[in-house]
């Protein structure tokens, strides 16, 4: 048994006599909301025309009835102009409808009306918003005998409602406006009845289209005594079943819904996309089924699993798309926690759903969500204390999910110190091993994303560079780079400054692989000039003899948007010493570490060298997502401004809880019974909180 709607609204019109519309966007926007909601309308599907003309509205109509079965139920609705001739023939206005021409430009009455005769869905409502829709049932003679089969959770029979009746207007609320977008009055009354379960008049847990309309009629007289909805039953053995209310008399009485069909279409496809990735989180994460070209794959990583997934409803792609973006956002700003991040914005979204379910405004709720996440990275950072050089084999085997690559990260660490230049690369042997080299990691990035030899990483790579330093300003440097007879060697150019015009000729020059260019300060020259050799440049004066060796050498070189490591050329003095480092993690000069791993490891090596890094700047947590949920426990028991943006808060706050309770689902224990010795990096946990409620606040912008 299937539940279908096709819900059409008009409000822009090519003939300038027909007068536009506000609501019938929004009309239809909510309500397809509130259909689509499970545990409100449960409708399969929910199909919207905006501003059609009047031959795909009949096509779209003719296709939703003609395909239904004995065991479905159907709903039409119609916001937009009602035009009636002076035969009081009732036709409805389509964006390309004439007025004085309906018969050849509109959607009569008896199109529709045959439409839904012919249709086999023992269930058929068809709801009309529109000016004079009562005349749509003038002549029926309304019947309540013929007999039908009954049916559990529908009911039988063609059942018709009208905002108006056939000589009235159907009119839009006054206070329609952007700040409070509400309906047209009476679909505003329908919705209003169906989220709030005030139009449940018996309490049994059920609006049925009888009591959906005592509640509107009512509601709407009550409002504007000048418009009388209209009521039409024919063939009704049993009450054609339209919601769910959620339960029996007692139940908590929402206020009209906030949310929109794109935001439940979101919400859905990010829980869809979400569930195998947060399966993954915690010390016996599970691994995620997901099908690539139709062959099952088994995976445990976070970008893997986003990156292939592919909703079973194609509705749901939008949401997946949240969640690979968010997934690939903490990857590149902190490697780790994209699995956390998810289980927050998860959580947070579906919080957020119920707050606009009882009817705040997403605007205010969206304040409240940021709010949030600036005062819970200030709590992180306040609740972080120092990483013990002891606790880095734990933290780093937590964030691979390998006791090996903790182990080595562990010995890493002790000999480059917590923030030394690490580089992970791909194997040619077997295992893992590191080297200790001379390099350096500085706090600049590319000049152009355009240098980016991996733009899927945003990663730019030079193999086996030339190095050139220049102090001030970088000119002439077609000529410059003419002169320096490169051969196959790429060039990494860093200056102080990088006019554009010299930027754009950097470009054009090298393709990628072959030329990438940083700004740095002359400080930064001047260690730089102590890892790779050659001299700082301070006049470069066109037609004056190149000195080849003005230039250092680099054996690597990997930039990013926000940093550079570079490794030095072989042969370079190795300050690595025996390895064996102070139980303080502090740096050693300018030590640096090679690591290489198998294909398989190399992004779990990264992930965890990455946790390391940004516990080592910024504090650990309790792991296993407890210090997380302390966090918001915390942020929940303070005070907060508007209701709206509390509720956000509260949302976004209870949200901070989700990674821990899915680590001990996947463990199958209880959250009490987590191991209290994990730690979770400060540091990534305040980047997947921040991430998370971007995410919840492009969620609540949604139209």
């Amino acid at each position: 048994m299937g539940r279908y709607a096709l819900l059409v609204a008009t409000g822009e019109y090519e003939d300038v006599r027909l007068s536009r519309l506000r609501a019938p966007e929004q009309d239809v926007e909510r309500l397809a909301a509130v259909l689509e909601d499970p545990d409100v309308g449960g409708f399969t599907s929910v199909e919207v025309l905006r501003d059609r003309a009047d031959h795909e509205i009949r096509r779209a109509v003719e296709e939703v009835l003609t395909a239904r079965g004995p065991d479905d139920l159907v709903l039409l609705y119609f916001s937009c102009h009602g035009l009636t001739t002076p035969a009081r023939r009732l036709y409805f206005a389509a964006s390309n409808t004439v007025q004085d021409r309906p018969a050849g430009t509109a959607i009569p009455r008896s199109f529709l009306n045959e439409q839904l005769e012919d249709c086999r869905a023992s269930g058929r409502v068809l709801v009309l918003d529109c000016c004079f829709s009562g005349a749509f049932v003038e002549g029926f003679k309304a019947s309540a005998d013929a007999a039908a089969a009954v049916l559990d959770d529908v009911g039988t029979g063609y059942v018709v409602m009208t905002a108006s009746n056939a000589y009235e207007y159907a009119f839009e609320q006054d206070s329609l406006s952007l700040d409070a977008p509400l309906a047209s009055l009476f679909t505003d009354v329908l919705i209003e009845g169906l989220t709030s379960g005030a139009a449940d008049l018996d309490g049994d847990g059920w609006i049925d289209v009888n009591e959906l309309f005592a509640y509107a009629q009512g509601e709407v007289r009550v409002r504007r005594p000048d418009q009388t909805p209209q009521f039409f039953a024919h063939g009704s053995s049993q009450p054609l079943r339209i919601a769910r209310t959620g339960g029996a008399p007692g139940r908590r009485v929402r206020r009209t819904a906030t949310y929109t069909s794109g935001q439940w279409l979101v919400a859905r496809g990010f829980r869809a996309a979400a569930e195998p990735v947060c399966r993954t989180l915690g010390p016996l994460g599970r691994r995620a089924v997901v099908f690539v070209d139709r062959r099952p794959v088994e995976l445990s990583d976070a970008s893997a699993i986003v990156a292939a997934f592919q909703p079973d409803d194609p509705r749901d792609s939008l949401g997946a798309g949240y969640v690979r973006d968010l997934v690939e956002e903490v990857r590149r700003d902190a490697g780790d926690g994209a699995a956390s991040a998810v289980a927050v914005a998860r959580g947070a979204i579906g919080g957020l759903v119920e707050a606009m379910r009882d009817g705040h405004d997403p605007v205010r709720l969206r304040r409240g969500v940021l709010a949030a996440a600036v005062r819970a990275g200030e709590l992180i950072s306040e609740a972080a204390v120092p990483l013990e050089l002891s606790a880095v084999p734990a933290l780093a085997t937590a964030a691979a999910g390998s006791a090996e690559i903790g182990d080595l990260v562990a010995d890493v660490v002790r000999t480059t110190g917590w923030d030394g230049p690490v580089l992970v690369e791909e194997t040619r042997g077997f295992g893992l091993e590191f080297e200790a080299r001379r390099g350096l990691r500085l706090d600049v990035g590319y000049a152009s994303g355009q240098f980016a030899t991996d733009t899927t990483r945003g990663v730019a790579v030079l193999e086996d560079a030339r190095v050139l330093l220049v102090g001030g300003r970088l000119t002439d440097v077609r000529d410059l780079v003419t002169r320096m007879d490169l051969g196959a060697r790429s060039l990494f150019v860093v200056c102080e400054r990088l006019p554009h015009a010299e930027l754009a000729a950097l470009l054009d020059m090298g393709s990628p692989g072959r030329i990438v260019a940083v700004t740095a300060e002359g400080e930064v020259l001047e260690r730089l000039h102590g890892v790779v050799g050659g001299a700082i440049q301070y006049a470069v004066l066109a037609g004056e003899p190149w000195l080849k060796s003005s230039l250092g050498d680099a054996a690597k070189v990997v930039v990013t948007e926000r940093d550079t490591v570079v490794f030095a050329a072989p042969g370079s003095r190795s300050g690595a010493g025996s390895g064996s480092g102070s139980g303080s993690g502090s740096r050693k000069g300018d030590d640096a570490a090679l690591i290489r791993a198998d294909a398989a490891d190399v992004a779990k090596v990264e992930r965890a060298v990455r946790a390391v890094h940004s516990a080592g700047r910024e504090g650990v947590l309790r792991g296993g997502g407890l210090g997380l949920a302390d966090i918001g426990v915390r942020l929940a028991s303070e005070a907060a401004g508007t209701p709206e943006e509390a509720a956000g808060r509260q949302a976004f706050a209870a949200a901070l809880a989700e990674p821990s309770r899915h680590i001990a689902e996947n463990a199958a224990l209880t959250v009490p019974d987590l191991d209290a010795s994990l730690l979770d990096s400060a540091g990534v946990a305040r980047t997947a909180v921040t991430a998370a409620a971007r995410t919840a606040a492009r969620f609540l912008l949604l139209a």
